[in-house]
């Protein structure tokens, strides 16, 4: 019988980094995935880290992720391309430029020095905004890399140190002892371990259901595209008008977000992700947002599935009962937090505990939310967020 100190359950960005740091640690670690490594969120991210200003209390650990990305490239040994320029939060209609106005009350008990700047503040920052542009929420802190050599990069790197990655290998069930985590049971058998993390999105609760953990997540597929290379126009990251754009260091605009489709996930099932029509409706706002890309040339467009929990703010949880089984949701932050989340999860799964802030981000917060909370909200496979 296969034996591991770990197994992490997931080959997306945040089960790499929990993989490559708990390898780094001395533990013999193994990630399991239903599909090709980074193939899911992961590979299909905007590749931004937001400190969280939405959410504050997400903030703490965003800001250790930040202190983390900076040294990331000497760490892992690969390239990311990550780069801190800035992060702009802009409105182009009286409505965005409301509620923009209500949440950055939120952004100020962060600590952080966001700043909330008028339309030609905005413009001075990127010229190539819209003259429709009111107002914005400005940081000269925040920034973006690359998602696929990200991804890239932590699997390298943990394989570099004799981690092991096993891809289109899903897992059927959960195994416990005891009150105890005893491995997990996969189509070629069972594999056991003394702790395991779950890093595997919105599969998550579909695994968690039969041992009678509710864990609760919804995946949603979101659309995105990005054009061929433009001369420069800015280095911040940007939020807008229902996006997440950024420029890559090739000159390629880099874009996702509009309408989301609510989807529903089995335990091993790879959920579709077609592209649609939505991608109109993007291209229609990232005009609107900068008007000088009317004539950019789309490149190539995509879709993918991200796990969003009922607060849209991240969830990880260690389990006391079974003891070493962790879990975590990244709400569709995992990218920007994921050098965080590594460290945490790695933590946990080797310690049982961890320094990080995460006491705000436990399940204790959803003990009062009904069974069917998505019949309730609507958020029902096939229904949109808009």
């Amino acid at each position: 019988m296969e034996r591991f100190d770990i197994i992490v359950v997931g080959a997306g960005i945040v089960g790499l980094a929990t993989a490559w740091r708990a390898r780094r640690a001395g533990a013999r670690v193994l990630v399991l995935d239903k599909g090709a490594t980074a193939y899911e969120a992961s590979s299909r991210a905007t590749g931004f880290l937001s400190l969280r200003g939405e959410t504050p209390g997400e903030s703490r650990l965003a800001q250790v992720a930040e202190t983390l990305w900076d040294s990331l490239d000497d760490d892992l040994g690969y390239p990311t391309e990550w780069t801190q320029k800035g992060r702009l939060w802009a409105a182009i209609t009286p409505r965005e430029y409301e509620e923009l106005k209500a949440s950055y009350q939120s952004f100020r008990t962060t600590g952080i020095d966001f700043e909330f700047i008028d339309a030609k503040a905005c413009r001075e920052l990127l010229p190539a905004l819209t003259p429709d542009t009111l107002g914005g929420i400005y940081t000269d802190r925040s920034g973006h890399a690359n998602p696929q050599r990200t991804s890239q990069a932590f699997g390298w790197a943990f394989q570099d140190l004799g981690g092991e990655i096993r891809e289109y290998t899903p897992v059927l069930e959960i195994l416990t002892d005891g009150g105890r985590i005893k491995g997990l049971r996969t189509p070629q058998g069972e594999i056991h371990a003394g702790a395991v993390v779950l890093c595997a999105a919105a599969h998550n609760a579909r695994l968690l259901e039969p041992i009678g953990i509710d864990f609760p997540v919804a995946p949603v597929r979101l659309e995105a595209f990005v054009t061929a290379p433009v001369p420069p126009l800015f280095e911040q990251a940007v939020v807008g008008h229902g996006l997440a754009i950024r420029q890559t260091r090739r000159g390629n605009i880099h874009v996702n977000g509009g309408p989301h489709e609510w989807l529903g996930a089995e335990v091993a099932n790879d959920m579709a992700k077609p592209t649609t029509p939505i991608v109109r409706n993007i291209a229609r706002r990232l005009f609107e947002v900068f008007p000088t890309l009317q004539n950019a040339q789309m490149l190539r467009s995509w879709a993918g599935v991200i796990d969003v929990t009922p607060d849209q703010i991240t969830l990880i949880h260690p389990f006391d009962s079974p003891a070493g089984l962790v879990a975590v949701s990244s709400a569709g932050h995992g990218f920007g937090m994921a050098p965080a989340l590594g460290l945490a999860l790695s933590d946990l799964a080797l310690h049982g505990k961890t320094d990080l802030p995460i006491g705000d981000l436990t399940l204790e917060r959803f003990r009062r939310l009904p069974k069917d909370w998505r019949r309730v909200w609507n958020w029902l496979p096939g229904s949109y967020n808009t």
